[in-house]
């Protein structure tokens, strides 16, 4: 989780603890400590002047008995799964991460789906800047896909006239 929470999150967290902690606890002065903040932070939280961190995130959530997901506003469960995390050992737990910290789901599982090259993790900080900058979830176009075929493509009608294919016995 991020330190410090995206504006979205910081107001449905502002909702929360103002409909089911301040309804509870109206005094800031005591509700502050339980949510572990100073008074004057909970004070301009509550006005919208600044927003919370994920420390307070998830003690409201343990006070409220609600899951953190619930109470930032995340999907209960991503659904990811990495089917080559033995090659990738980081990807997985980055994807992890930077779903909790508001990168965009289908940037996220392009990353996941995505096989390299080479052999190796190239490591959490290069999945995480292809996962923020969405480059493996870009779509391509007819143009590239052609390029990109005609590379790998081998004309065996060729290759056979000329005797590069054989049989193996």
């Amino acid at each position: 989780m991020p330190k410090n929470l995206t504006d979205q999150q910081n107001a449905r967290l502002r909702a929360i603890v103002k409909r089911e902690l301040c309804s509870r606890i109206p005094a800031q002065l005591h509700l502050a400590p339980l949510i572990g903040i100073t008074q004057a932070s909970l004070s301009r939280f509550l006005d919208g002047q600044c927003g919370l961190g994920a420390a307070a995130a998830l003690r409201v959530a343990f006070l409220l008995n609600r899951s953190v997901e619930d109470i930032l506003g995340l999907e209960k469960d991503a659904g990811f799964a990495d089917p080559q995390e033995r090659r990738y050992p980081s990807r997985l737990l980055t994807a992890r991460a930077a779903y909790l910290d508001g990168v965009p789901i289908a940037n996220i599982r392009a990353a996941l789906a995505t096989s390299l090259r080479f052999d190796g993790d190239p490591g959490p900080r290069w999945w995480r800047k292809m996962m923020e900058e969405g480059h493996l979830a870009e779509p391509g176009n007819k143009q590239d896909t052609d390029w990109a075929v005609s590379q790998v493509q081998v004309d065996w009608t060729k290759s056979a006239k000329r005797g590069r294919t054989r049989k193996r016995r």
